[in-house]
């Protein structure tokens, strides 16, 4: 990819995350500053598309990023993307906080990201929640279908987290869109780790777009990892 469409890609991500809405060239132009016209913007982007990296939805004038984009993006971006002084911030949050328990937790990991929080111990200790629909309700992408979708998995997800990621360690893992294993929840992005204490073993995670802020979820999730091994 050449260095001007990377940036442009990177252009259509963000702008695309902030908003929802499919990115069209004059935005780009526009908003972003980029030298160019809107007659070359639009050349760009369809080579990106050609290239698998942006999709036009139905018949919006605009495009938006496929999972093949947000994997480079996810690849390219350093951790530092999320400034020492929003790490230092959320880190002083969690350390008020008080999990006392997993519902707890998914409630950070909901408030926190605007997502779904997930947490849970595998069998033979059962205890698994999901905490933050109404963050969903009020994305775009959740209209509709989809979020009835959502809810209609909740009576499965625990025994599918049991089934796809009961051997979790502790590193962080991201499945955006296609790349889950849980086929009703493809549409959306999972980012996911594992815990363990000396009652069990358990997971935590966020379920949310897949435009969503993967660098700042990252944090997120690995800070309240900590504090659940701790408490």
């Amino acid at each position: 990819m050449k260095e001007r469409q990377n940036k442009i890609l990177k252009a259509v991500i963000r702008e695309y995350q902030r908003t929802g809405q499919p990115v069209a060239s004059e935005i780009l132009v526009k908003k972003c500053r980029f030298d160019l016209s809107s007659a070359t913007m639009r050349l760009e982007m369809l080579a990106l598309d050609r290239d698998g990296f942006l999709e036009q939805p139905h018949t919006s004038a605009g495009r938006v990023p496929t999972d093949k984009a947000f994997r480079l993006f996810l690849e390219e971006e350093e951790e530092e993307y999320l400034t020492e002084k929003e790490q230092e911030k959320m880190s002083k949050k969690l350390e008020n906080l008080h999990l006392q328990s997993l519902r707890a937790a998914a409630q950070f990991l909901a408030d926190f990201s605007k997502g779904l929080g997930i947490s849970g111990f595998f069998e033979p200790m059962a205890d698994f929640h999901e905490v933050g629909l109404r963050w969903l309700a009020e994305e775009p992408e959740f209209e509709g279908e989809d979020l009835k979708n959502i809810m209609k998995s909740f009576d499965s997800l625990e025994a599918d987290f049991n089934k796809f990621f009961s051997d979790l360690n502790e590193e962080v893992e991201v499945f955006i869109g296609q790349e889950n294993p849980i086929k009703y929840l493809r549409n959306y992005s999972l980012i996911i780790t594992g815990f363990e204490k000396e009652d069990g073993r358990g997971v935590l995670g966020i379920l949310g777009p897949r435009r969503m802020d993967y660098q700042k979820n990252k944090f997120i999730l690995k800070e309240a990892r900590k504090k659940v091994q701790r408490v």
